[in-house]
C-alpha cells in the first residue's frame, strides 16, 4: 500500500471508537511538534490561545474526530495523532466540564513504527503548521531511525517536492547553524536565499541581525543583494582605449595569418597598419573583411553552413509541431530568467546548486536523466 494510500484509511469504518480515561494516554515523545514541551516549561502564549480556543469548540460542539492512539502495556495507551485535541481535552477536564474525564480514541496496534512517522507528519501539518526547524529536525529522526524511508515518501505526505525536503533539511547544515541556532533564520526558503550570497554579504546579514536584535527576512536579503549589485563586487577593469601591443607579437600573429590563409587569398594590412604602429606604440583595430584559415578542418565549413536565429520558445514550439526541424539533436542557446530556471530544474525533479552559477549545467543534467 502507498504512502497516500494508508493515509487515507487510518480512520478505518472497520476500526473501532472507544472511550479512554484521559489520565491512561500519553503523548509521544517523538512526535514532531515541540511547541507542547519548551524547555523552560513555559508555553508560548499564541499556543496557549489557539489550545484554548480548540477546547472551547470541543465543549461546544463535542470532538467530531477521535485521536488515534497504541497500547504500550499496563492498559495505558501512547498518542500516534490527535495530540491537540487531547490537551484541549483535558484542559476542559480542568475546567471541570461535563463528559471530559474520558475521550474517544481508536487504538491501531496494526502500524509499524515507520508508519507512525508518516502519520505523526501527516497529523501536525494537516492540523497545525509546523515551524521549518521542527520540520527539518523530525525529518532527520525519522530518515535517521528508518533508513527504508524514502524522501519520496515523506514529500508525498508533506505534499512536496522531494528537493523541498532537502532544502528543510539544510537548516540542520552544520555550516549554517551560526545562523540557524541563533534564530537569525527561522525558514528554509530564506536560507535558500541567503546560501548562494557572497560571504562579505553574508556577514553583513548577520552584523545587521545581532545589532537589530531580529531574525532576517526576504526583504533583507533583497535589499543586500541590490546593493552589491550597484556597487560591491567589481569586474576587471575594462580597457578605455587603445590597447598597447608587442610589435613583435604583432608579427608573429602576421606571419600565422599568412601561413594558414586559403590558397589564391591573403590578408591585406589596412593603410594604418602599413604606415607602421601608432604612437606610443599602440594600434587601433580598424575592421576588415574576416577570413577563416585554412586548416580550421570541420570548424571551416560547418561554420559557414549555419546560421544564428534568435526566436522564442513558442516560436520553437511552432516548428516542432508541424514538423520543420527533423533534426533535434541540434543545439539551442536560451536565456532565461534565474527564477524560471530554478523552476524548471524543481519541476522535473532535480536538485538546486547552492551556487546560482551552475544553474545551467544543473538544468541540462536535469533533463537528459529524463531522456
Amino acid at each position: 500500500m502507498g504512502t497516500l494510500d494508508f493515509l487515507n484509511s487510518i480512520d478505518a469504518p472497520t476500526a473501532q471508537v472507544i472511550s479512554i480515561d484521559i489520565d491512561m494516554v500519553e503523548p509521544d515523545a517523538k512526535q514532531p511538534r515541540t511547541k507542547f514541551r519548551p524547555v523552560d516549561g513555559v508555553i508560548e502564549q499564541s499556543v496557549q490561545t489557539a489550545l484554548e480556543e480548540l477546547a472551547d469548540d470541543i465543549s461546544a460542539i463535542g470532538l467530531t474526530q477521535p485521536i488515534i492512539v497504541r497500547e504500550v502495556g499496563d492498559g495505558r495507551y501512547c498518542i500516534i495523532a490527535g495530540e491537540r485535541r487531547w490537551r484541549a481535552f483535558r484542559l476542559n477536564r480542568d475546567r471541570g466540564l461535563p463528559d471530559s474525564q474520558e475521550i474517544p480514541a481508536i487504538v491501531r496496534q496494526d502500524l509499524t513504527a515507520a508508519k507512525l512517522r508518516l502519520v505523526q507528519l501527516s497529523e501536525n501539518l494537516q492540523r497545525d503548521d509546523l515551524t521549518d526547524l521542527e520540520t527539518a529536525l523530525f525529518l532527520r529522526d525519522t530518515l535517521e531511525e528508518y533508513p527504508d524511508l524514502q524522501k519520496q515518501e515523506l514529500a508525498k505526505v508533506m505534499n512536496k517536492s522531494s528537493q523541498y525536503i532537502s532544502r528543510v533539511l539544510a537548516l540542520l547544515d552544520p555550516k549554517w547553524s551560526d545562523v540557524v541556532d541563533s534564530g537569525m533564520i527561522t525558514y528554509a526558503s530564506l536560507l535558500e536565499q541567503f546560501r548562494p550570497l557572497p560571504p562579505e554579504v553574508q556577514e553583513q546579514l548577520k552584523t545587521k541581525a545581532r545589532e537589530e536584535g531580529r531574525a532576517l527576512t526576504s526583504g533583507d536579503i533583497r535589499a543586500a543583494k541590490s546593493a552589491a549589485g550597484k556597487g560591491g563586487a567589481k569586474g576587471p577593469p575594462q580597457p578605455t582605449g587603445p590597447v598597447t601591443v608587442d610589435p613583435a607579437l604583432a608579427q608573429k600573429v602576421q606571419e600565422l595569418i599568412n601561413q594558414q590563409a586559403p590558397e589564391g587569398e591573403s590578408y591585406r594590412p589596412s593603410a594604418a597598419a602599413k604606415a607602421g604602429p601608432a604612437p606610443r606604440d599602440r594600434i587601433k583595430d580598424t575592421g576588415g573583411e574576416p577570413v577563416i584559415p585554412a586548416g580550421t578542418g570541420v570548424l571551416s565549413g560547418v561554420a559557414q553552413q549555419k546560421r544564428e536565429a534568435r526566436l522564442t520558445l513558442q516560436q520553437i514550439e511552432m516548428m516542432l509541431h508541424h514538423g520543420a526541424v527533423a533534426d533535434k539533436t541540434h543545439t539551442v542557446a536560451l536565456s532565461l530568467p534565474v527564477e524560471e530556471m530554478k523552476q524548471s530544474i524543481v519541476a522535473m525533479g532535480g536538485t538546486l546548486p547552492e551556487d546560482d552559477s551552475q544553474l545551467a549545467t544543473v538544468l541540462a543534467s536535469t533533463i537528459n536523466k529524463l531522456a
